[in-house]
């Protein structure tokens, strides 16, 4: 009787387990509703979490980057070009990663740059925000609701944007080396980000709808 009791019970742990794995699963497969998802954390950089919300200028950015690159493609089926496959990848997944690259680059050297103390001058403010008012304005105002980002969201990561990129700079600089070489694909950079701890949340980020927010594909 003891041996069947610890049988049975062996198979309900199992078939539990089973079953919470299924969920997670079909949780994973799940896409998210991206602006009711803002808060979830996408990725840590350094201890900080970077939310849906901190991602929303580069998922837009990304999107219509691409976009504008579909329509030279196939202007009758921008779909198309969405679904190409090269290198491995496709591009939509390649587009995606490349917003997340984004987001994690500026964040490193935005922390990099809050330790300098750097600040904007007025000319690079005034520059900035005309970028912020065109990059805001191009966007029509269904993108702007299935985005889900207010206009201050998008603005205050592209003033993060802009005081890591002005670290950029000074980085190359002091280390005598060229910017790109502290760029996404920089080999600078490559090396630089082994000093950083990067923790991505699969279960989130796998969920974000690329490539159908901004757009519909």
């Amino acid at each position: 009787m003891r041996q069947k009791l610890t049988l049975t019970a062996v198979l309900v742990v199992l078939v539990l387990i089973s079953g919470f794995a299924a969920f997670k699963e079909q949780e994973r497969r799940q896409k998210l509703s991206f602006p009711d998802s803002l808060d979830m954390t996408a990725v840590v950089v350094d201890g900080e979490a970077l939310t849906l919300r901190d991602m929303a200028f580069y998922i837009a950015y990304e999107e219509t980057q691409m976009e504008e690159t579909a329509r030279i493609y196939n202007a009758e089926n921008t779909g198309e070009f969405w679904r190409l496959f090269t290198n491995h990848t496709f591009f939509r997944s390649a587009g995606k990663q490349a917003a997340l690259d984004m987001a994690v680059h500026d964040a490193i050297f935005y922390q990099l740059a809050l330790e300098e103390e750097l600040e904007l001058t007025q000319e690079e403010q005034l520059h900035l925000a005309n970028d912020q008012y065109d990059f805001w304005s191009d966007l029509e105002e269904d993108q702007r609701k299935r985005l889900g980002a207010s206009e201050e969201d998008v603005k205050e990561t592209m003033r993060r944007m802009a005081l890591a990129e002005k670290y950029q700079y000074l980085l190359a600089a002091i280390e005598q080396k060229e910017f790109d070489d502290y760029s996404i694909d920089g080999t600078a950079y490559q090396r630089l980000m082994e000093e950083h701890e990067i923790e991505l949340d699969e279960t989130t980020w796998e969920r974000v709808p690329f490539g159908s927010i901004t757009v519909d594909h």
